[in-house]
């Protein structure tokens, strides 16, 4: 019935490969690839395959930063001018950025203009740019609100946060999580993109053009950063998965502040809200449900991560077509198969 369901969703969405993990109580019960990792060759998905992540590798740099603040290294309320040295990558830092703390940051709470929301951003996606091109996107913009104000989606403030990480470690953000993450989990297939590399079981990526199925165009790494720049497979994501449920990278403490929602100054109807951010995961409203997940979306590939912590049970989605609408409906669905009670449920709208 699974099989039904997946091949069915891939071919309303179009979808040509996609590799699905459900992980139940830590071990998981499903990994499996459908479909085609590189449709010119005809290699099959499987569970080995690898894709870009995008966004949902926003979960590794907050990660990365919760591990410092649990080392008292830095904390949730440093200020920009505390958390690094912008003379390295901007000419100046805007007087507006000074009061926006890390906390804000990973909380979506900064209120920074999203440098991928620029009007001459997608002339510069195939571009291998400077951390500083990239920046400077933005810093002329005045702040969409005060700093807690509200939420909203910002990749500016991830990509900041690579920064504060290479300063306070002196390593580069590749490095560290490599080091930090990646080698202790054995998550061997998890890198940072670099179109030039040779990666075993890299999957082509592709997207619809006028509903044909086309090779996506050339994406710099250089505008993802730390704001999605990771390539991984399920198998690997499997290990991450784990390493959640397990506590094995961060206290229980810190992952529970981390999966709790942080609503603005402002406050919230918790009740009539879709989602709130945590740190570095979005909050699903689920009722009485602890529902947290992350989707991520780049050209020529979408992913999901969904944890309904309660249920004890994730499934992750990584797929080689872009603008899927709701990779995290398809990971709910597949979820109700080992959990049916989460049928009753009302799905909230998109990450």
């Amino acid at each position: 019935m699974i099989d039904d369901y997946i091949r069915d969703a891939m071919t309303q969405n179009q979808i040509p490969g996609l590799s699905i993990a459900v992980v139940q109580e830590g071990e998981p019960v499903l990994v499996q690839g459908y479909g085609l990792a590189n449709i010119e060759h005809s290699v099959l998905a499987t569970e080995h395959t690898v894709y870009e992540i995008a966004s949902v590798g926003k979960t590794f740099t907050a990660t990365a930063v919760m591990m410092l603040v649990e080392q008292g290294i830095i904390s949730l309320e440093d200020t920009m001018p505390a958390a690094v040295n912008y003379a390295d990558y901007l000419d100046y830092l805007p007087l507006t950025w000074q009061n926006v703390t890390i906390g804000h940051i990973l909380s979506h709470q900064s209120g920074i203009p999203s440098y991928t929301d620029a009007p001459n951003y997608w002339e510069i996606t195939h571009l291998n740019l400077s951390k500083s091109e990239i920046l400077a996107l933005v810093t002329h913009l005045p702040l969409k609100f005060q700093p807690g104000e509200f939420t909203a989606y910002d990749n500016t403030g991830y990509y900041l946060l690579g920064l504060i990480l290479e300063k306070v470690t002196g390593q580069s953000y590749g490095d560290l999580l490599r080091d930090r993450i990646f080698a202790p989990l054995g998550m061997n297939a998890t890198v940072m993109n670099d179109p030039s590399d040779i990666v075993p079981h890299r999957a082509a990526g592709y997207r619809l053009s006028n509903s044909k199925l086309v090779n996506k165009p050339y994406y710099s790494p250089s505008v993802t950063y730390s704001a999605g720049g990771q390539l991984s497979s399920v198998e690997d994501m499997v290990k991450w998965e784990q390493a959640l449920c397990g506590g094995t990278l961060l206290k229980q403490s810190t992952l529970n502040k981390m999966w709790t929602p942080h609503f603005p100054n402002q406050g919230g109807d918790w009740e009539k809200l879709r989602y709130v951010a945590g740190l570095g995961w979005w909050v699903l409203n689920y009722g009485d449900r602890r529902v947290v997940g992350h989707n991520g979306s780049i050209l020529g590939f979408a992913s999901n991560i969904t944890r309904f912590i309660d249920d004890k049970i994730t499934v992750i989605l990584l797929c080689n077509l872009d603008k899927i609408s709701r990779p995290d409906a398809i990971a709910k669905k597949i979820a109700e198969y080992y959990c049916p009670n989460l049928t009753e449920v009302v799905l909230q709208p998109p990450l």
